[in-house]
Order: C-alpha cells, then sequence, then structure tokens
C-alpha cells in the first residue's frame, strides 16, 4: 500500500541530494507539493497518481536547484547597484564643490580647476546614471 507520508519524505530526501539545502525553499516546495496533492485528489486520483502527477508540476530537483541558486545570486545585486551609483555622486560632488568654491572666491577659474570640475561631473552624472538604473532594474 503506498504510503504518502513516506514519499514525501523521499522526495524532500531527493531535493537535499539535489542541492536544495535552505529549509525556507524546501518548506514552501513542499507545501505547494501538499496542496497540488491534496487538489488532484478532490479531482479524483488516488494518492499515488495524485503524488507523482504533483511532483511533476514541481519540477525536477535539479532544475529547482538551479533556479533557487540565480535567485539567490541576484538577491543584492539590486541593493549593490544603487549603493555605487550613491557612491558615485558624493564623489563627483567632491570634484565639484572645490571647483565651485574657487569660482566663488576669485571670480574665475584656471584650467586645472576646470579639469576636476568636468571629472567630477562626469562621475556624478555616471552615479547619478548608475543609482536610477538600479532603482529601475527588475528582476528576470
Amino acid at each position: 500500500m503506498f504510503d504518502l507520508e513516506q514519499a514525501i519524505a523521499d522526495w524532500r530526501t531527493q531535493m537535499l541530494a539535489a542541492g536544495i539545502k535552505s529549509p525556507v525553499p524546501l518548506e514552501e516546495l513542499e507545501i505547494h507539493l501538499r496542496e497540488e496533492i491534496e487538489r488532484q485528489m478532490k479531482s479524483g486520483l488516488d494518492k499515488q497518481n495524485a503524488f507523482e502527477i504533483s511532483a511533476q508540476q514541481i519540477g525536477q530537483p535539479k532544475m529547482l536547484d538551479s533556479e533557487f541558486k540565480k535567485s539567490e545570486r541576484t538577491f543584492m545585486k539590486k541593493p549593490l547597484i544603487v549603493l555605487a551609483g550613491i557612491l558615485g555622486v558624493m564623489v563627483g560632488a567632491a570634484f565639484i564643490l572645490p571647483a565651485a568654491a574657487w569660482y566663488r572666491d576669485h571670480g574665475a577659474m584656471p584650467a586645472a580647476q576646470m579639469g576636476f570640475l568636468a571629472l567630477g561631473i562626469a562621475i556624478a552624472v555616471g552615479g547619478l546614471s548608475t543609482a536610477i538604473y538600479g532603482f529601475k532594474k527588475r528582476k528576470a
């Protein structure tokens, strides 16, 4: 006779063997599996067929593991891009402000200060673009 709980325990073992070691994704997958089994059984299937169909719908362990790893890699990417952009704006401002102060104090700007001003503007604009890109970037 088919033991549903044993089949689910074996399924968990397969998931662990495939590399899904984090408890949260594994628990979430098991909840989805149990919900799908229940839905299949309500449609008239026996426990064994409901389990087999549900396990197939959840997906193969190796494929699921690669999907989870992909999402883990991109988890901190967006905040890091935004922080790099903010840092770029601050560094750019560190070049712009002294050049602007020189102009305020002397009424003219020598070529050396113009170079710092241009560099500061370029860095600040690049940082601002990076920060905006980070805010707008969507997860694939």
